[in-house]
């Protein structure tokens, strides 16, 4: 079967958790299928160290096709050169990993999507206007062309059949993986004194109530905050809260921005704590790295979280900053406590294996395979 894949992510020079995860599955993909031909659509080849990777296998080829629109990916996979070219390559399935994708792509070409999550219906609050416009008014169009819809959580499934009236039946649940190796825990237990939050910046993360928590015990407490992640949206909030901290509480939060993922790897592992009191999730990237870095977390019993993690975790009340700050405060307290975590997380974490991720999708691909007369 010839597979059509939306690798736009190989042209961005910063990965978000999307890009993450469609390249690390296409990794891992290249390693295990020996029986379809994959053609990757890009604008662009910037994150060599993934292509190197992908196209140890020659049945994966790239596709580059440029265009006025290489930095706005919905705008990109709309474009009639991509059209072309997919349908020039005889694409039984194409695959798009993250929702969108060529919409007019012809009818016979049978069309495979991954939902992350629904919390533009969730948490429409929390959405940015040009995303709200998008998932009101277009994404209704996709769902009808899409043939078949993955999702990351059982959570994630019952939301788009509840808010979206997707059938039940054209969802497929694969769990989100990562690649173990290349997270593991400190071995001599040299944890540093920082909390650590890992996100884009923007309002579902929750950042507003976690730096207010830090607020309130930054002075009963060693650690600094540190906080990874991109700018994101409706931002002015966060600033607001920042600009009204006394000085010396303000020195002591940390704003990396984006920083490369060996070094993410290793912020992992020596935080004394990971935090991510977020308000929305379909699976959860960041609390599943932490987890397998060895570092204990304290997050939301919100959404598809309590699914995913159970109770190797630590939750607190997203709305309480005082709760937060109390859960803080004890977890940083008590060595044992965080022992524990950091054992059942690690523990936990072995299920999320991308190894395993893969495998499903390339079962189900296969199911579509016999679907379509390509077995």
């Amino acid at each position: 079967m010839n597979i059509g894949i939306d690798a736009y992510y190989l042209s961005s020079e910063h990965l978000d958790g999307l890009g993450m995860f469609l390249l690390r599955l296409l990794r891992e993909l290249s390693g295990m299928d020996s029986r379809n031909d994959y053609f990757l659509y890009t604008p662009g080849v910037s994150q060599a160290g993934y292509a190197d990777s992908i196209l140890r296998n020659t049945r994966f080829q790239v596709r580059k096709i440029p265009g006025i629109f290489r930095n706005r990916r919905r705008l990109w996979l709309q474009s009639p050169s991509l059209k072309k070219a997919i349908v020039a390559d005889s694409i039984d399935m194409f695959f798009a990993g993250a929702e969108y994708f060529p919409l007019f792509l012809p009818r016979p070409i049978f069309v495979a999507t991954v939902v992350h999550d629904v919390a533009f219906k969730a948490i429409p609050e929390a959405i940015s206007l040009p995303n709200s416009i998008f998932y009101n008014y277009l994404f209704p169009f996709f769902i009808q062309r899409a043939d078949q819809f993955f999702t990351v959580s059982q959570h994630s499934k019952k939301e788009m059949t509840g808010y979206l009236h997707i059938d039940e039946k054209k969802i497929n649940v694969i769990y989100n993986g990562i690649d173990l190796k290349r997270f593991s825990p400190v071995k001599n237990k040299n944890k540093k004194h920082y909390l650590l939050f890992v996100g884009t910046l923007q309002p579902r993360k929750n950042l507003v109530n976690l730096i207010k928590a830090y607020s309130y015990i930054s002075d009963k407490i060693d650690e600094t905050l540190l906080i990874v992640g991109a700018s994101g949206w409706k931002n002015s909030p966060l600033r607001d809260v920042i600009r009204e901290l006394r000085e010396p509480v303000r020195r002591r939060i940390v704003f990396k921005g984006y920083v490369a993922e060996e070094e993410l790897t290793r912020l992992y592992r020596e935080a004394r704590l990971f935090i991510l009191p977020s308000l929305h999730e379909g699976f959860c990237f960041p609390v599943l790295e932490a987890m397998a870095s060895g570092t204990a977390v304290l997050t939301a019993r919100r959404s598809a979280i309590p699914e995913v993690f159970g109770d190797a975790v630590c939750y607190a009340d997203p709305f309480s900053p005082d709760d937060i700050a109390s859960k803080i405060c004890e977890l940083v307290a008590n060595e044992k406590t965080r022992a524990h975590l950091e054992k059942k997380g690690l523990a936990l974490s072995k299920k999320y294996d991308v190894k395993i991720q893969a495998a499903h999708y390339l079962s189900a691909f296969q199911t579509i395979a016999g679907m379509l007369g390509k077995g």
